[in-house]
């Protein structure tokens, strides 16, 4: 009797350790933004030697990119006016001023 009490015990402690309780954490996607402010007629934007692209100015008109380094290059008719390494962080806007 005592065998089958203790092989009993046996049984029902590894079958309720196997049902622990996972815990784990969940972390939003990483985004940073970039915005351009200053005189953007004309001009054309290419991030990472990417395709060039048309901004509209202003806070407001902010465009995704992932946080991390990024080579920023503003181009005026054709011709390279602002060539800048950046680093942005985890939630940041960066502000780029177009002269």
């Amino acid at each position: 009797m005592k065998k089958i009490i203790l092989t009993m015990g046996l049984i029902a402690s590894i079958f309720l350790s196997g049902c622990g309780y996972k815990e784990g954490v969940a972390t939003a996607t990483q985004k940073s933004y970039l915005y351009f402010t200053g005189n953007i007629n004309n001009t054309m934007i290419s991030i990472d030697n990417g395709d060039k692209f048309s901004v509209h100015a202003g806070k407001n008109n902010q465009y995704l990119v992932k946080p991390g380094k990024h080579l920023v290059e503003v181009y005026r008719d054709n011709t390279l006016i602002i060539k800048r390494n950046i680093f942005i962080s985890d939630g940041i806007a960066k502000e780029f001023e177009v002269q």
